[in-house]
């Protein structure tokens, strides 16, 4: 993992280098405008409220969210539903169609790439035959014990039947002995984030993602 990363000084700045983009990881804002210099653009970000006012004043900066970052507090061994199947490089298509669903919503993830499943963990429920729910994760990096769920989706027409939970509890099942497993969620998204505390996770700290494009 940590040799496709760069650290800037002096505050916590990390630029995550992989699948052919750049992620800017920020909680302070000393090193902002040298961690943009390595970026390759546009650039995600995932930094505090004054690391994003830092980046607007060197870059133009879009698709802004306040999001939560959840961290697995609980290691309570939790039920995993049969209907969960572990997903593979074949089940790639159905994953496109199915993330295809929440488009028009903007609701379909924004950062997956079919080597994901393959570099990761991947669970997803099918049924007649059509893949309705999925979740996975963005790394896993067994070596550094730490591993970030997303990728999560369920079908429109098949929400509010616990899919969700079912598709997420069975990737932290197969993550559960790596010392940290972290994901982040909408902070108005309060269902996903009941079902995440219901599987353990604790909410670390709030943040704000967005994009960031070189200024003109």
């Amino acid at each position: 993992m940590f040799e496709k990363c760069q650290w800037f000084t002096p505050d916590l700045t990390l630029v995550l280098h992989d699948y052919g983009t750049s992620i800017l990881f920020a909680h302070g804002t000393g090193s902002i405008h040298e961690a943009l210099d390595h970026v390759a653009w546009p650039v995600h970000l995932q930094v505090q409220p004054d690391a994003l006012d830092e980046v607007r004043r060197h870059a133009t900066v879009t698709n802004e969210k306040h999001m939560q970052r959840m961290t697995l507090e609980s290691r309570t061994p939790t039920s995993v539903d049969p209907r969960a199947r572990r997903l593979t490089s074949a089940d790639a298509d159905a994953l496109t169609k199915l993330y295809q669903d929440g488009e028009a919503t903007g609701e379909s993830p924004d950062f997956f790439y079919s080597s994901m499943v393959t570099d990761g963990v991947f669970f997803g429920v099918y049924e007649d035959q059509e893949l309705t729910a999925v979740a996975g994760t963005h790394l896993v990096a067994r070596d550094e014990s730490a591993a970030a769920i997303g990728n999560v989706y369920v079908r429109r027409d098949r929400r509010s039947r616990g899919l969700g939970r079912t598709v997420t509890a069975a990737v932290v099942n197969e993550l559960r002995d790596l010392e940290t497993i972290g994901l982040n969620v909408r902070a108005d998204n309060r269902s996903a984030i009941h079902v995440y505390e219901s599987l353990g996770f604790a909410t670390h700290c709030d943040f704000r993602e967005a994009l960031a494009a070189r200024a003109l």
